[in-house]
């Protein structure tokens, strides 16, 4: 079911598993800590996912860590520029990639960490998974698009109070904080996500593909433009050939269960 990829096996492994690309930050002896390598490779893989025809993805940690940010090793004289430049890139990368992408939160979620996840579709967490953003506590500045998605995802006033406090909070408060779609427990993990990723791969792909875009794209459209978009989209994907045997074979079900 694996297929290593080469040079960046020792950092990100890949699995498939039907039509879902299943990957794994592999850095378990720094607790999957973000490096350059580890992010260019992680774009690489996303990217070769859809290409390949990979209808969703499930991003996950080897070890007991999701990710635990970025490697403090790694930070240069620039101020670690560098390391954010390569996390916004791979925050635009899962936001813009056509295809579903599922976080599984295996464990520790913290700063860089706890972005990448922001920046999923689904975050589907383990009851022992911990997140926290503690830029604040460091004297630092949040990345990877945290800024734009964190308050618009829970709201200003929750994010003010994860983000300034800068304390770890769990899985259960992340739920209710409407962070995280679904906790489960640590064994259910990968059953959960992988039914979730077979689901999702079960819809057609050129409407999951503009709907995603649609959500992104509203999170900054004015609501007159949205309904712009939204009508050249359905426009558009009316005439799709899977649109067309989709619709017609829901017309065809509807009128076999008319009374006669």
């Amino acid at each position: 079911m694996s297929h290593p990829n080469n040079d960046e096996e020792l950092v990100v492994t890949t699995a498939v598993q039907d039509t879902v690309a299943i990957l794994r930050l592999n850095r378990p002896h720094r607790l999957n800590a973000l490096s350059e390598t580890l992010v260019d490779a992680l774009i690489s893989a996303l990217t070769r996912a859809h290409s390949d025809g990979r209808r969703a993805a499930i991003l996950t940690g080897t070890g007991r860590a999701f990710c635990a940010g970025f490697d403090l090793k790694e930070v240069r004289d620039d101020g670690g520029l560098r390391q954010i430049q390569a996390q916004q890139r791979l925050a635009a990368t899962l936001t813009s990639l056509p295809i579903p992408v599922i976080a599984a939160i295996n464990g520790l979620a913290v700063g860089a960490g706890c972005e990448i996840a922001l920046a999923c579709d689904f975050i589907v967490a383990s009851s022992e998974a911990r997140f926290s953003l503690p830029e604040v506590l460091i004297g630092t500045g949040m990345g990877g698009g945290t800024s734009f998605l964190l308050a618009r995802t829970i709201g200003r006033i929750k994010a003010s109070e994860f983000v300034l406090l800068g304390e770890q909070i769990s899985a259960s408060q992340a739920h209710s904080m409407g962070m995280v779609s679904r906790v489960v427990e640590p064994e259910q993990l990968d059953i959960a996500v992988q039914e979730l990723a077979a689901k999702l791969a079960s819809r057609p792909p050129h409407a999951i593909a503009t709907v995603k875009e649609a959500l992104r794209r509203g999170l900054d459209q004015s609501f007159t433009k949205s309904l712009e978009s939204e009508l050249e989209e359905v426009r558009v994907a009316h005439f799709h050939p899977e649109s067309v045997a989709l619709m017609n074979a829901f017309r065809d079900r509807s009128a076999g269960s008319e009374p006669a």
